[in-house]
């Protein structure tokens, strides 16, 4: 059988038409592919974008943050701050409290439906009551002197003061003070209290907390460079947080927290009301009256007419009253607790 040059034709057509379906398919699966891939690199991007918002959120709350934190030991996590990311975008910070001055702060970013990110960071932020309960004497120092006709009173630690209201209904200070009370004096604490700590950079030495002699100097509300007097001189005001150079003098009345790096002295007839720490020695001149509680890297001595009156009310006022220091820190180089996964939800 022949065949003509019109079915050799038709033939040839035949197997074009299947060739091109063929390399229709091919374009069409690699375009699927594409397509594809492009999808999965946009989720990867807004995966991207909102784990970045999320670290941005924490961030921007460690640094902006300021007032005593409301969240409650073994309640759960509070908002602290919330705004818009562009048309769609949300983000949130929420603070758990997981020990009496650490907490977690949880950064969450969502894009329109989709399901939202965290970054999650610890932070450490004061708690007035607390730092003041984990004082195990009136004064703490390497060493202490009290003279003949000194005293350090250790009985009344929880009552009233000219100005200062009593604090015993404060559970944190009664479980560490009512029922023993504490010495009136004492070495001074170990780290991380005082001292350095292998984990804690920054944080050698005197200090409060996690606030390092740096930390205290920048957040000050007034400084007192060596041999100036940091007292207001105005009876039952609160100076918040005072920081004094070297071989600082309290020649007045004052009142607040008082930190000194180097030496302090308490002039005849002066006084401070609130928590004082100094990196130095303290003295306390005959006739001069600290009321509160003091801490000492080297020696403090009680002249002879001078006294100590143990008032852990007087230092929770003081810390109080430091508004300055009611912020959040971040606790650089062991701050990550994550990764976390997704939230469900808002």
């Amino acid at each position: 059988m022949r065949c003509g040059a019109g079915d050799q034709n038709g033939f040839a057509l035949v197997l074009a038409l299947l060739a091109l379906m063929v390399l229709a398919g091919i374009v069409s699966a690699a375009l699927a592919a594409g397509l594809g891939q492009v999808r999965a690199a946009n989720r990867a991007g807004e995966v991207l974008a909102r784990q970045t918002w999320a670290r941005a959120s924490v961030d921007e709350a460690i640094q902006g943050t300021r007032g005593w934190s409301p969240a409650v030991l073994g309640d759960s996590a509070i908002e602290v701050a919330r705004d818009m990311v562009g048309a769609h975008g949300e983000r949130r910070v929420l603070d758990l409290r997981i020990s009496a001055e650490f907490h977690l702060f949880i950064g969450e970013a969502a894009v329109g439906s989709g399901v939202p990110m965290r970054s999650v960071r610890v932070v450490w932020w004061m708690d007035p009551e607390y730092r003041v309960g984990v004082q195990r004497a009136v004064v703490e120092a390497r060493s202490v002197t009290i003279s003949s006709g000194g005293r350090i009173r250790s009985d009344a630690l929880l009552g009233a003061r000219p100005g200062v209201p009593a604090c015993g209904l404060s559970e944190i200070l009664r479980n560490a003070f009512a029922d023993s009370g504490i010495p009136a004096s004492g070495p001074l604490p170990n780290p991380p209290e005082w001292g350095s700590t292998a984990d804690a950079v920054h944080n050698g030495g005197m200090r409060l907390g996690w606030f390092d002699a740096a930390m205290l100097e920048e957040f000050a509300n007034a400084r007192v460079s060596s041999g100036a007097n940091p007292a207001p001189g105005c009876p039952g005001c609160w100076s918040g947080l005072v920081f004094g150079g070297g071989g600082t003098r309290v020649d007045d009345r004052g009142a607040g927290v008082l930190i000194v790096n180097g030496d302090l002295v308490v002039s005849t007839g002066s006084s401070w009301t609130g928590l004082v720490i100094a990196a130095g020695d303290v003295t306390l001149a005959g006739g001069s009256l600290v009321t509160g509680l003091l801490r000492a890297g080297g020696s403090i001595t009680v002249e002879a007419g001078a006294s100590v009156d143990g008032s852990a009310c007087a230092a929770l006022e003081a810390l109080r009253n430091a508004t300055v220091l009611a912020r959040p820190v971040d606790l650089s180089g062991r701050a990550s607790a994550g990764p976390v996964v997704p939230a469900g939800g808002w």
